[in-house]
């Protein structure tokens, strides 16, 4: 099968064109556990049949944000921060970064790419980086701390408010916090107008 120009094939499907901001979501490695992946991949199989990828990821999502059980290791002030600096980092090169969250167990984020690079070859680097960073600190030298697949989608036209609100408010939508602002591990560009922004946001 030929595949259009920017597309790629792993265990999702996964189209990057170079022009259009994507939403992002990676994981911790074993945030999820056997029961919970299995269940999950009979309901993918029928979300991508009828057509209804998103409400899939929906479902997902909620499983990761009560945390039942796995890895919280980026509720760590000292992790967090080591993920943070990476996105300050490929933000000032290769990525314009609109908006991330950075959960206990997993992360989203809305970009566009603005450098040489494709968001394949970011990623690998963005999470190469963090992991042996991470496990530098938790001293998990040479274990997995990403899972290796994420999910990602491009932006649909007149979708960018939607994506930014669904990421910042994400700690909300898992009664961590009451507004988003007040969550350690969320970033909105200054660039970014429409949403309400807290006292301590720029």
């Amino acid at each position: 099968m030929k595949y259009p120009e920017g597309y790629f094939r792993r265990n999702l499907p996964h189209y990057h064109p170079n022009d259009a901001p994507y939403f992002m979501t990676f994981r911790l490695h074993g945030s999820l556990t056997r029961i919970e992946l299995a269940r999950l991949e009979e309901k993918k199989k029928i979300a991508e049949r009828a057509g209804l990828r998103h409400s899939f990821f929906l479902e997902f999502d909620e499983i990761l944000n009560k945390c039942r059980r796995g890895p919280k290791y980026l509720a760590r002030p000292e992790i967090r921060a080591i993920v943070q600096n990476s996105f300050a980092f490929i933000g000032e090169r290769w990525l314009d970064m609109i908006a991330y969250c950075i959960m206990p167990n997993h992360v989203h984020f809305v970009g566009a790419l603005t450098g040489d690079r494709s968001l394949a070859e970011i990623m690998h680097a963005l999470k190469g980086f963090t992991a042996k960073q991470a496990n530098e600190v938790l001293g998990n030298a040479g274990k997995p701390f990403w899972q290796p697949e994420s999910y990602d989608r491009v932006v649909q036209s007149g979708k960018l408010g939607t994506s930014v609100y669904y990421t910042i408010n994400n700690p909300v939508k898992a009664g961590l916090v009451h507004q988003w602002w007040d969550w350690p591990g969320t970033f909105l560009s200054p660039d970014f107008y429409g949403i309400e922004r807290g006292p301590n946001t720029v």
